[in-house]
C-alpha cells in the first residue's frame, strides 16, 4: 500500500500492519512495482468535502507517484465519487478535482499500456450499522470485494449502491426538469451528500 504521507502510513499500518503479505510505503519512496501489478487508487486530490487544493502541485506529486506505479498491464481501479458524475453547485470544485483526476489518470494508464477500471460509489460505511443504512450506502467490506472483483475483470466503469443510482436519477430529472421548464440558471438545491 501506498501513503501520502506519514499519517496515512500510520493509519494503514493500525489496519493493515499485521498482514504479511502488505507492505506499506510512503508516496516519496522509491518503489519497484513489477509489470501487469494490480494498483488501487482510494483517495486522489480532495478526499472529503472540506478539502481546498490551494496548491495543485499536490496533485501532481500524487499523480506522479502513481505514475511511478503503472506499468504495462497494470488493472488500476480508481475508487471516486457519484458526485463527479453529477455535483450539486455547493459541490463543484469537489466534483471538478475528482473529474480532473480521473481524466489525468486515464492518460497516464493509456500512455503506459494499463487499464482503467473507475468506480463511482455513494456514501462509504462501516458495516454492521442500521440494516437501512447498510442496504442503501455500502459497506467498506463490500466496496474493497468490489475493486478487488474489478481489478480482475479489466477496465470498467459504474456507479455503487442504491444510493448513487437514486442520486443519479434525482440528479438527471432535476436537469430535466431545468431544460424542459426552461429554467437553467435557478439555483440549484442538492443536497449536500448521495
Amino acid at each position: 500500500m501506498v501513503a501520502r504521507h506519514q499519517r496515512d502510513a500510520d493509519d494503514l499500518a493500525a489496519s493493515w500492519g499485521a498482514d504479511p503479505g502488505v507492505e506499506i510505503i510512503r508516496a516519496d519512496s522509491s518503489i519497484d512495482v513489477p509489470e501487469g501489478a494490480r494498483i488501487h487508487v482510494c483517495a486522489l486530490g480532495p478526499v472529503q468535502s472540506g478539502d481546498r487544493v490551494e496548491d495543485p502541485t499536490v496533485v501532481e506529486r500524487e499523480l506522479q507517484a502513481l505514475g511511478d506505479l503503472v506499468t504495462s498491464g497494470s488493472s488500476v481501479v480508481l475508487v471516486s465519487s457519484v458526485l463527479a458524475l453529477a455535483p450539486t453547485r455547493e459541490r463543484a470544485h469537489y466534483a471538478g478535482w475528482k473529474n480532473l483526476v480521473e481524466d489525468r489518470l486515464g492518460r497516464l494508464t493509456t500512455a503506459r499500456g494499463a487499464r482503467l477500471s473507475v468506480l463511482h460509489p455513494g456514501r462509504l460505511v462501516e458495516p454492521g450499522q442500521k440494516f437501512f443504512r447498510d442496504f442503501v450506502h455500502t459497506p467498506y467490506p463490500k466496496m474493497a470485494a468490489l475493486v478487488e472483483q474489478t481489478s480482475n475483470r479489466g477496465p470498467h466503469t459504474r456507479a455503487v449502491g442504491l444510493d448513487a443510482r437514486l442520486w443519479l436519477l434525482a440528479r438527471g430529472a432535476r436537469v430535466a426538469s431545468s431544460a424542459l421548464v426552461g429554467s437553467a440558471t435557478q439555483r440549484d438545491g442538492g443536497s449536500e451528500q448521495p
